[in-house]
């Protein structure tokens, strides 16, 4: 009698303990998969920066170090374009075929933010975040900007224009529980580079 009162008190125990194993569980699986989707959108909007970067350097012969100057090239700026139209056969050069009406270059400027992100670009790009053009610089759910730095460094004797625009990962995963995750929260999630020449980011592209 007294082993079956004994199960009877545990029961209780045994499922509350169940519960929190369970919940347990259940909590990390939604932080992994909140987590997985604030890092996919820094990771879009930092390849969208990256692309209006390389466009303001073609424009300005380097990289932007504010995001001031940058937004104002992407609301209020324009683009050179080249048209080409049709194709120089292999005995001529372009100068030559220009000359002779064989192909055409027709030259305009279209206004950044009309051109930038364009159809050819939006199928490659992660389209479950639309572009806020807006908030271009603001990291998701933080509402601060992105760390945005701009230089040359010199490689091999040669100066390298470089930038790097980044997040932390406590700003980056900001208002969810990553204490204690696997995420160190101080490393940052970033694209480009201020110490190599390079476009890329850092979450393995």
């Amino acid at each position: 009698m007294k082993e079956r009162y004994i199960k009877i008190l545990l029961w209780p125990l045994i499922l509350f303990l169940s519960y929190l194993v369970i919940n347990s569980i259940n909590s990390e699986i939604t932080f992994q998969k909140e987590a997985k989707i604030r890092i996919d959108q820094n990771i879009q909007k930092l390849k969208d920066l990256r692309l209006l970067q390389v466009a303001y350097k073609k424009t300005n012969n380097e990289f932007c170090d504010n995001f001031d100057t940058l937004m104002n090239f992407y609301f209020n700026d324009s683009l050179f374009i080249i048209k080409a139209e049709g194709e120089t056969p292999d005995t001529l050069t372009d100068k030559q075929a220009l000359e002779l009406g064989i192909i055409s270059r027709d030259t305009s400027y279209v206004a950044v933010r009309e051109t930038l992100f364009d159809e050819v670009y939006k199928k490659t790009r992660n389209n479950s975040f639309p572009i806020d053009q807006n908030n271009m610089t603001k990291i998701p759910f933080a509402d601060i900007d992105y760390n945005i730095e701009a230089g040359v460094v010199n490689k091999g004797n040669v100066n390298v224009q470089v930038f790097e625009i980044s997040a932390t990962y406590k700003n980056v995963l900001f208002g969810l529980n990553a204490k204690n995750k696997k995420y160190d929260l101080e490393k940052l999630l970033k694209v480009g580079s201020m110490n190599e020449a390079s476009l890329n980011g850092n979450w393995g592209e």
